[in-house]
């Protein structure tokens, strides 16, 4: 490539000032002195009366059966209203309306925040409302799309760069790593405003702090097997999740690619999908291996996650060998999503070299 698709410590200059010296990096647990306990709210309990049919309507929205699932969440809350799965299932309920009945989950979610203030999906609740509640304006057919802040405004049918989201992720945990890389304790936190774990009770954040630190200890079975369910347990909270799948990103010993691959393939947070695309994406030497898995997370995807097709499709780019550029020659010449076919294109050109133009030839006579 001619330049990082992210050129991150750019835009970090840019759109942050930064500072240094603060943060503090948590010290280093002996493996005797670390266990993780689930927090009773989030763990699974089995004995609940309702946990079989949470656990077969949750089965099914990863799926997106989303129809099914609402009736198996109906079941148990007519039958077991007092389970400790009542707030799992109302929350799962409202997800599942959002894109066949926005008023309706709008209700719902309202509903949820009201009766459920203390559940473990009270933020993810609030931040869906919000995303529903937004009203976007028509634009005429052809308009130019709005220009996020940051980037150069180009002419109406010029397409910006892609996928923004990839940065805003980036960015947050480049932050994060800033804050944990030394200075005194005590010293002021910058960008309060992107730093999650700054609205979390101390207890979750040490928790963090414990597992960003046992992702810098020996790397072993144990250290694996605790950040690798904490990555997966979809009833932690995401920073939580977060924190674990950075720790796990440096591990080279053990398998944490299938770790981001369950994540992006199951999970039903868009954000953890798009971290665990991320760190598929860097994850190891072999570009060639990243890609391929890529690949294969892309072609398994439904085509309603088209927000996670078109990260995949950025992440491959940036990766930006020979392989990822037939890849986006494919994708631009037959990719049924006439958008994700122009963000190939436009990533060709940013990666450049005698390859990416070759291809850029090829998709203009159209083979």
């Amino acid at each position: 490539m001619k330049t990082s698709m992210l050129p991150l410590g750019a835009a970090l200059a840019v759109i942050l000032p930064l500072s240094a010296g603060y943060g503090q990096s948590a010290a280093p647990l002996a493996e005797d002195q670390f266990t993780w306990e689930t927090a009773p709210s989030r763990g699974e309990n089995k004995s609940d009366a309702g946990y079989t049919l949470y656990k077969e309507g949750y089965a099914l929205v990863l799926e997106e059966r989303y129809a099914a699932a609402r009736k198996k969440f109906e079941e148990l809350l007519a039958k077991y209203p007092g389970s400790s799965y009542a707030d799992d299932a109302r929350y799962w309920t409202a997800y599942s309306l959002k894109n066949s009945d926005r008023e309706k989950a709008i209700e719902d979610y309202k509903r949820f925040i009201r009766e459920h203030p203390k559940s473990s999906y009270f933020d993810d609740a609030v931040a869906d409302l919000n995303a529903l509640q937004i009203e976007m304006p028509e634009m005429p057919r052809g308009a130019a799309a709005p220009t996020p802040p940051g980037f150069p405004r180009r002419a109406p049918g010029v397409p910006i760069a892609p996928n923004t989201g990839n940065l805003l992720r980036q960015l947050k945990r480049e932050i994060r790593h800033m804050a944990r890389s030394g200075g005194p304790a005590h010293a002021p936190a910058p960008f309060a405003g992107w730093r999650e774990e700054e609205k979390l009770d101390d207890a979750t954040r040490l928790k963090m702090d414990a597992l960003y630190a046992l992702g810098e200890t020996k790397e072993d079975d144990r250290s694996f097997s605790t950040l690798r369910d904490v990555a997966l347990d979809t009833r932690q909270v995401h920073p939580l999740r977060e924190a674990a799948m950075d720790a796990l990103s440096g591990f080279t010993k053990h398998d944490a690619l299938s770790v981001f691959v369950e994540i992006a393939q199951k999970d039903t947070s868009a954000d953890l999908q798009g971290f665990a695309i991320d760190y598929i994406g860097e994850h190891g030497t072999d570009k060639n291996q990243r890609v391929t898995v890529l690949e294969d997370l892309f072609r398994s995807l439904p085509k309603s996650r088209a927000d996670q097709r078109r990260t995949i499709v950025y992440t491959i780019a940036d990766v930006g060998n020979d392989r990822a550029v037939d890849f986006l020659k494919r994708v631009a010449l037959a990719d049924e999503d006439y958008d994700l076919r122009r963000d190939a294109v436009y990533y060709l050109g940013s990666i450049g070299g005698e390859s990416a133009r070759s291809a850029l030839y090829d998709i203009l006579k159209g083979h």
